[in-house]
């Protein structure tokens, strides 16, 4: 059993929140963490008769569970949240319910401001390469805000070993447990056609009330062809034929259901004109890659689409690091176009991480950090590429292959 690095901040959230809820889509690993905590006692919603049950009289449901308890895909009926709500402002005591639910429960009637205080949220997202190597330390990015120039930085990269299982292949299988884990190329294909049939194609629409299926399917189609892209609503409207407000919705009802998210862009009061469009991205390259019709990196290659499942790939590494470190996670970029793919943001340091699904890295590549100097906070950047060799690249930043960077 691979260990989720989310287990040891839950185990720290149950002995202080009288509720925790483990939010993610479906697949990425929510019941078998949840599962996990000894002493608990555990009951998923996907059972027919706990649901009805549920359904039937949410009060006496949760008032007659022995605690402390894990209800599982909770989602399927709201209102069990409000007879939990009402039942720890009687019994004050820690870890009480531990929740999993597919879809955001701070959507669910402002749920998250009625439980405030009472409540911890965990974003649980597809297994990163770290995870799925077995790999323990979760130290990455405070070791990478402690390094103080481009020396520092080098020398932490240059004692790294290369992470095993960061490569071509391992980009287009994602971080879905299942696929990442135990199955073969054809069998990957297999498991992400089934994925799009049950929950994109079943369990979404009538969770949300999405009856426009097909233009629905073309719709997230073309957000997974712009994964890691600028959000051009007016296009992807446009393209598939539907309404611009209708566009916004269904994108909503991704990031509702995890299956995307948006980025917001780093934005400070400079003279330098920014970008203040949020970036999409789609929250498993894996699955932006078959919903591309994308099984070989070479296809990806060829289809132009190769870098940014990369980019979507790494997105999913730091956003799970960056949520674990409390760092913000954004991108840069201005109206002439100069961008860095990421930028890690703490109080007064600013790191930047540009992606290239190059073998060679070259200067040109470092000239979006080099334009972060603007910033008084900067305080170098790095090129992630898939090379070798630690390279410097200019006064700025340093090349750093992915495998030497996450094995770090």
């Amino acid at each position: 059993m691979l260990s989720r690095f989310a287990k040891r901040p839950l185990e720290l959230a149950l002995s202080q929140f009288r509720v925790v809820a483990i939010v993610g889509s479906r697949q990425v690993g929510k019941s078998t963490l949840a599962e996990g905590f000894a002493g608990r006692h555990f009951v998923t919603l996907d059972d027919l008769g706990a649901l009805n049950a549920a359904e039937a009289d949410p009060r006496s449901f949760i008032r007659d569970l022995p605690r402390p308890a894990t209800i599982d895909e909770i989602q399927r009926v709201p209102k069990l949240m409000l007879a939990i709500k009402e039942l720890v402002d009687k019994e004050r005591r820690p870890g009480s319910f531990l929740v999993t639910g597919s879809s955001r429960l701070d959507t669910l009637r402002g749920l998250r401001e009625s439980l405030a205080g009472r409540m911890a949220l965990f974003h649980l997202r597809p297994m990163i390469a770290q995870e799925l190597a077995g790999h323990p330390d979760t130290s990455l990015l405070d070791r990478l805000f402690d390094c103080r120039d481009l020396r520092s930085v080098t020398t932490l990269f240059s004692k790294a070993k290369p992470l095993t299982g960061v490569d071509k292949k391992s980009f287009l299988k994602g971080g879905f447990p299942e696929p990442a884990l135990h199955l073969n190329q054809a069998g990957r294909r297999a498991w992400f056609r089934e994925y799009r049939k049950s929950y994109i194609e079943r369990d979404i629409p009538a969770l949300l009330h999405v009856e426009e299926l097909p233009s629905l399917i073309r719709f997230l189609t073309a957000c997974a062809s712009s994964t890691a892209q600028l959000v051009n609503t007016t296009k992807l409207a446009s393209d598939i034929g539907i309404s611009v407000d209708t566009a916004r919705r269904w994108i909503g009802i991704f990031e509702s259901t995890f299956i995307a998210e948006r980025r917001t862009p780093y934005w400070r009061n400079v003279r330098h004109r920014l970008v203040k469009s949020p970036k999409l991205f789609v929250c498993d390259a894996g699955l932006a890659a078959s919903l591309c019709g994308i099984d070989s990196w070479p296809t990806g290659e060829n289809a132009a689409a190769a870098g940014h499942l990369l980019e979507t790939w790494v997105h999913n590494q730091l956003a799970t690091l960056a949520d674990l470190a409390e760092t913000e996670l954004h991108f840069y970029r201005t109206h002439s176009q100069v961008e860095v793919d990421f930028v890690l943001a703490r109080p007064g340091k600013l790191i930047g991480v540009e992606v290239k699904h190059n073998a060679t890295a070259k200067i040109k590549d470092a000239a979006g950090i080099d334009s972060l100097s603007m910033f008084k906070d900067f305080r170098f950047g790095i090129v992630l590429y898939l090379g070798d060799s630690v390279i410097p690249l200019s006064a700025n930043a340093v090349a750093v292959p992915l495998p030497l960077f996450f094995g770090a």
